[in-house]
């Protein structure tokens, strides 16, 4: 058996095959979040591409502290600690093999039924999971899958995609915008001289553009017609048509003044954006990180099967050996006492072969795919062992390699940097309003449109206006607060960065410990199994007569070497668990997945 693939980058999906594939290529799997409304994209949120595979190594391979311990014994791991599937094919032909030598009588004949009856109680048991659709999976194929169909890595994709609209957003308050308006105004009053005019019509229409230039100056330009009526007996023209082209310059002296503040909603909305894009990494991680630990989830869900139904059959034969000497020499405190420990051992195995389907459904909705109903009667059969090889670990350098790259940090500095932003926009909009107004107008008169403008282009008459606008709040509380609250926010940022630093120091020192501790502890356990395994072949060599202490010494021993089983299994499980938790904390996950997350800056 060769180590553990960790590269999820060397499958491709089997689309419509209903079944799980052997990987076949080697590509490097993209996860990209959604496309912006109105964009089409064929591949979905999964995409393959041709780049190069990395070098299959075991993670994080610095100088360090590291396990001093011999290597394992596969093979009595797996004897401790086969696949139920595997168990019950082994346990089926040693059921025929002592059949045979009972018919042929090259045993003993009470030995020969003994473990006939033990074989096949073993058989019967293993049967209680055993289930007509079957799926052997690769790892490997479980994190494509996962990564292809999750609905929580669908449902984080729409972020970044939703933020970029924003940026947009933003960046559209700089457009030019194009204006238009008509008024038609008819007046009837009296006047008191013959110097006024009691009926006028004036009709006024008007267009332009006008745009905000990032220093905060406002500029407009705009094209006016009038017509006016009016009875004034000394009007010479009538009607009359007015037209004006007028330009207008609004700049900003100190509140609004400058690029920085003008442009901070575009930086807020970017730095948002950017945030959006490691939530969204975060959430493949987390996704691919809680797929492989389900994964390994089912895989000690069915090895506690195969413990426990062993466990179950010896005691099986031993209470049955027990019920048919109990007229000679066994008390009925020793069939009491096994028939307790009988129905103790049965009631687990229940709530054993339980927890096994609980672990199949959760790793089935983490895959989440469409192949794949949960109302489906399926057994999973993972067919990856978890790795064993032991692992060079430098404290230092892992706690460094997180805080370059994990993705809470990236996020609290990024909103550090929002919260300077909204500190500078604070502190500008506390200055007093003071503004400079400039405009310039040609008009032009005549008896008709057309000559009204023919006068305009002329350039004959010419309008200058300028100005200064200024506005001071008395006190100017509200502004002075906003920049207090401004301030005090960048403050909390950086405590939460801060406090962001220590947490992920601390997560990675413990993932470190983690990792070392189950590493180590894989030797003791084995050995745990294999005195185990010695001590009730030493009391049952032993057991000349069965009296109650050799009974129940007997079993406690097997009971003893059923816990050491399921002790070396949690940790073979919680040691892989403990090196992608180790990953996960430095923020390198989807580099040691080989996942590719491209449009993130």
């Amino acid at each position: 058996m060769s180590a553990l693939v960790k590269s999820i980058g060397v499958l491709i999906v089997m689309a419509g095959t209903g079944s799980w594939a052997q990987p076949r290529t080697e590509p490097a799997l993209s996860a990209e979040p959604a496309a912006p409304a109105g964009e089409a994209r064929s591949s979905g949120l999964v995409a393959v591409e041709d780049l190069p595979v990395l070098e299959t190594s075991s993670p994080a391979q610095v100088v360090g502290p590291v396990s001093t311990r011999p290597a394992v014994d596969l093979d009595r791991l797996l004897w401790h600690l086969p696949d139920p599937a595997e168990l019950r094919e082994t346990a089926r032909q040693k059921a025929r093999g002592a059949q045979d030598a009972l018919e042929k009588g090259t045993e003993p004949a009470r030995d020969a039924k003994a473990e006939m009856v033990y074989y096949q109680k073993l058989v019967h048991h293993l049967g209680a999971i055993d289930r007509p659709r079957k799926l052997h999976p690769p790892l490997s194929e479980v994190l494509h899958r996962a990564l292809a169909h999750s609905y929580a890595i669908r449902i984080e994709s729409y972020s970044p995609a939703i933020e970029q609209t924003r940026v947009v957003e933003a960046e559209a308050a700089f457009d030019a915008t194009f204006f238009a308006n008509m008024t038609k105004n008819i007046q009837n009053v009296p006047v008191a001289s013959v110097l006024q005019g009691s009926n006028i019509d004036v009709f006024l229409a008007e267009g332009g553009l006008r745009q905000l230039l990032p220093v905060g100056m406002q500029v407009s330009t705009s094209l006016q017609m009038q017509r006016l009526s009016n009875d004034f007996r000394f009007q010479e023209i009538d009607p009359q048509y007015d037209s004006a082209f007028k330009v207008e310059f609004r700049q900003p002296l100190l509140r609004g003044f400058g690029l920085d503040v003008n442009r901070s909603q575009i930086n807020l909305a970017k730095n948002d954006k950017r945030i959006s894009d490691q939530a969204f990494a975060r959430q493949v991680q987390d996704t691919l990180r809680d797929a492989e630990t389900a994964y390994w989830r089912v895989f000690q869900a069915r090895r506690i099967v195969g413990v426990q139904a062993r466990l179950l059959a010896t005691f099986e034969q031993i209470y049955e050996r027990l019920e048919q000497r109990g007229k000679f020499d066994v008390i009925p405190i020793q069939i009491n006492e096994t028939k307790a420990r009988l129905e103790s051992a049965n009631a687990s195995f229940i709530r054993i072969c339980n927890e096994l389907r609980d672990a199949e459904d959760a790793l089935i909705v983490l895959v989440n795919d469409p192949q794949f109903d949960l109302a489906d009667d399926i057994e999973i059969i993972p067919i990856d062992y978890p790795m064993l090889e032991p692992m060079v670990l430098d404290r230092l350098a892992e706690v460094q390699t997180a805080l370059d790259h994990r993705q809470e940090i990236a996020e609290a500095k990024l909103r550090v940097n929002s919260a300077k932003i909204l500190v500078g926009a604070a502190k500008n909009q506390a200055l007093p309003k003071l503004d400079l107004l400039f405009s310039y107008t040609v008009d032009g008169l005549g008896v008709s449109a057309d000559d009204a403008f023919d006068e305009v282009t002329k350039n004959d008459f010419h309008e200058y206006f300028i100005g200064v606008e200024l506005e001071l709040p008395v006190g100017n509380r509200a502004r002075r607060a906003q920049e207090r609250g401004a301030r005090l926010q960048h403050a909390q940022s950086i405590a939460v960065l801060k406090q962001t630093f220590e947490q992920v120091i601390l997560d990675v020192n413990v993932r470190v410990r983690e990792v070392l501790t189950q590493l180590n502890l894989i030797g003791p356990n084995l050995d745990s199994s294999e005195a185990s395994e010695a001590q009730v072949d030493s009391i049952r060599a032993r057991a000349e007569t069965q009296n109650y202490i050799q009974l129940s010494n007997e079993l406690t021993a097997i009971r003893s070497l059923a816990a050491s089983r399921n002790e070396l299994l949690a940790t073979l499980v919680n040691y892989n668990i403990a090196i992608i938790e180790l990953e996960r904390a430095k923020g390198t996950l989807l580099d040691y997945y080989n996942v590719v997350i491209p449009g993130q800056e």
